[in-house]
């Protein structure tokens, strides 16, 4: 038991990479384009929404799931990576076992770096369990959501891992439409035949 603990651990350490804001090998708020041939692209619009990497291309894969999407900003930046398994084999024990596990590791990695709070979802559902854990930077006050979810009810066994930045998300994009919004203006200003005044 103790050597199979020891080697999940250290199966599931790949899973934070060196730096704090990595899952999988992918670090929030980079370039989402230079991932854009290593699976499905989702667009919205022209600009890429998300991409669901093929399993083969993911940068550092994690036994347990089997789908990887990383979503990206208007502005072509990530701000999610989510990892997932619908078709989870593992019992609800081996499971929260791992969720733990998951938590414990990542906690301690970032505990230098961000003030930690750890949450359960108040879900009504006994066979699903959510576990957030909150990380606010400690010198730029910028918060990011590390989330694992096991859910092993009769028809759906699934897990869920997920690191985002919403309140990125939200910044890049309102400042990409405030300068969209500039740049029309000013091309529309140009359009006009000013001659003669």
């Amino acid at each position: 038991m103790i050597k199979f603990l020891l080697y999940l651990s250290l199966s599931l350490a790949a899973v934070c990479n060196a730096y704090s804001l990595d899952l999988f090998g992918y670090q929030l708020h980079s370039d989402i384009y230079q991932y854009a041939g290593d699976g499905e692209i989702i667009y919205n619009k022209k600009d890429i929404d998300s991409i669901e990497l093929a399993e083969d291309r993911v940068l550092t894969p994690n036994k347990y799931l089997t789908k990887y999407i990383i979503k990206s900003t208007v502005a072509g930046n990530i701000y999610e990576i989510h990892g997932s398994n619908n078709k989870l084999s593992m019992s609800p024990v081996e499971c929260l076992g791992i969720q733990e596990i998951f938590l414990k590791l990542f906690e301690e990695k970032n505990s230098d770096l961000f003030l930690i709070e750890k949450k359960r979802l108040p879900i009504n559902l006994k066979s699903k369990i959510t576990w957030d854990i909150h990380l606010t930077n400690k010198k730029e006050n910028d918060n990011f959501i590390f989330s694992v979810t096991c859910d092993y009810s009769f028809n759906n066994r699934r897990m869920d891992i997920i690191l985002s930045d919403q309140e990125f998300r939200v910044r890049e994009n309102k400042n990409f439409n405030e300068l969209q919004e500039t740049k029309n203006e000013k091309t529309n200003q140009s359009k006009i035949d000013t001659s003669g005044i």
